[in-house]
């Protein structure tokens, strides 16, 4: 949280030398001051920020792709005259998690065309997955533990006496 205070801090400071406080000065001065800090990190103390601003970002870059093709996969199915859309019920194994991060790892599958979440185990290690257009369950897996390693890298992991 220290990064990103530093970071807004200086945004407003170049945006109040430059004359003109507006959302486009505010922009690049966020962008100069992240430029900044990512160069200083170990002086500023924001070498957290620093990673937990590039994982963020992977994770907003990951999120873009699988979103874009699973609605190919989706457009595909729809386009084709006799559809073959193979219905599926698979389960995941999932790594110890925060309410925040499964919360977000919930809406993300979901949000996917083509993908429902449908719940949890009671000790929340498994989630079921219902899915249509897959060969098989295993590229499905693959796509869910790559977004889940990608919100785990920019979100706290439980302690492990939260997560027994």
């Amino acid at each position: 949280m220290k990064g990103l205070a530093l970071n807004v801090l200086l945004a407003i400071v170049w945006a109040l030398f430059s004359g003109e406080v507006s959302l486009r000065e505010l922009v690049i001065g966020f962008l100069l001051g992240y430029a900044l800090l990512n160069m200083f990190p170990d002086a500023l103390g924001t070498r957290t920020y620093q990673r937990t601003s590039f994982a963020l970002l992977r994770f907003a870059g990951l999120f873009i792709r699988e979103l874009t093709l699973a609605n190919v996969q989706v457009a595909l199915l729809a386009l084709h005259p006799r559809p073959n859309l193979k219905p599926m019920v698979f389960k995941v194994n999932l790594q110890p998690h925060t309410d925040t991060t499964l919360t977000l790892l919930v809406a993300t599958v979901t949000l996917m065309p083509g993908s429902v979440v449908l719940g949890f185990s009671p000790d929340r290690h498994e989630m079921y997955v219902h899915a249509i257009g897959l060969d098989n369950t295993r590229a499905a897996r693959e796509s869910i533990h790559r977004v889940e390693s990608a919100l785990s890298a920019f979100l706290p992991t439980p302690s492990l006496k939260e997560a027994t």
